[in-house]
């Protein structure tokens, strides 16, 4: 199901010859590609630091809590933003987006706000952070293993966000939409196959590892996005650079896995870093595994960005 008009260079394009969509193909991309993530982290504390009524021009309640994840080698301590849509409580509680940040003081838009879902989210640096050595480890380090990248600990930490949620009065953690931008909507993917508790998964803007499919010529590659940032994913996932059609798997697979849970995708026409075209064929070549209204997409005019027509378009999906 497409949300807006298809470009003319998306009508024309074709979808490359694939990997069968397969019945369990997670596994193989925790070996292949993101790493598999452990078993552990559990949620022992959730303190309300603050809250704020009627911001965003009265469309929404601010809420800060504190909250401590128990890990087999110490505490990860998060600071979690929740925006609540004005008239939430306890007794008319709303279901709820968890989303990963790029910077601390992101917020919604009173309009997203409008569409019903409360917002939760954590800068996702706090979980691990973007550096291939960096100078403060972050949740892998809480843990006795390494085979996991930093993709799959931002996915992880999804998961303990949607753990948080059910713990916050006027938040529904049933019906859960998980949602990321670029290298956090590849998180998001790796998030919404692994975690069943996610009822619709959004990926905006995710290029390669993440919707676009790796078979398709265009944007960032497998050598590309090794080399700037190794961290990412599983040391051997480097191998396949340049040979990708060597790749056991492909990327409509990892929509395909989320079945019969929702999934949307959303691609911008000039991100050609992301090869929208790439994402649009991977939701094409998916869609077989999908109910009527199970995968849904939309490209719209501009670049790099997760805009508020972007939320928009994915909320009104999830809402069907």
């Amino acid at each position: 199901m497409m949300d807006s008009p298809l470009p003319e260079a998306w009508q024309r394009a074709e979808v490359p010859r694939l990997p069968a969509i397969g019945s369990d193909v997670v596994d193989e991309f925790a070996r292949t590609i993101y790493g598999r993530t452990p078993e552990g982290g559990r949620l022992t504390e959730v303190v309300l630091r603050s809250r704020d009524n009627g911001v965003l021009d009265g469309a929404a309640d601010r809420l800060r809590h504190r909250a401590v994840i128990a890990c087999p080698l110490g505490n990860l301590e998060l600071d979690i933003i929740t925006h609540l849509p004005a008239g939430a409580s306890a007794e008319h509680p709303v279901p709820v987006v968890v989303a990963l940040n790029f910077k601390s003081n992101e917020e919604p838009s009173a309009k997203v706000m409008a569409a019903g879902y409360a917002v939760l989210a954590v800068d996702y640096q706090q979980i691990e952070p973007d550096d291939p050595a960096p100078a403060t480890p972050g949740v892998r380090a809480l843990f006795p293993t390494e085979s996991w990248g930093a993709v799959a600990a931002w996915a992880w930490g999804l998961s303990r966000l949607l753990d948080i949620a059910g713990g916050i009065d006027g938040v529904d953690p049933a019906n859960a939409v998980v949602l990321g931008h670029s290298r956090l909507g590849k998180a998001a993917l790796w998030a919404g196959a692994q975690d069943e508790r996610f009822a619709v998964t959004v990926s905006n803007g995710s290029g390669c590892c993440g919707a676009s499919l790796f078979r398709h010529p265009g944007g960032e590659d497998i050598a590309a996005i090794t080399t700037k940032f190794p961290h990412w994913f599983v040391p051997s996932f480097s191998t396949y650079a340049g040979n990708e059609s060597s790749l056991p798997v492909d990327q409509h697979q990892l929509l395909a896995s989320i079945a019969p849970r929702r999934v949307y995708v959303a691609s911008a026409e000039d991100d050609a870093w992301a090869d929208p075209i790439g994402e649009y064929l991977s939701v094409v070549a998916a869609m077989p595994a999908f109910a009527p209204n199970g995968i849904g997409y939309h490209v719209r005019p501009g670049t790099h960005d997760l805009l508020e027509e972007d939320w928009l378009h994915a909320l009104a999906f999830a809402k069907r």
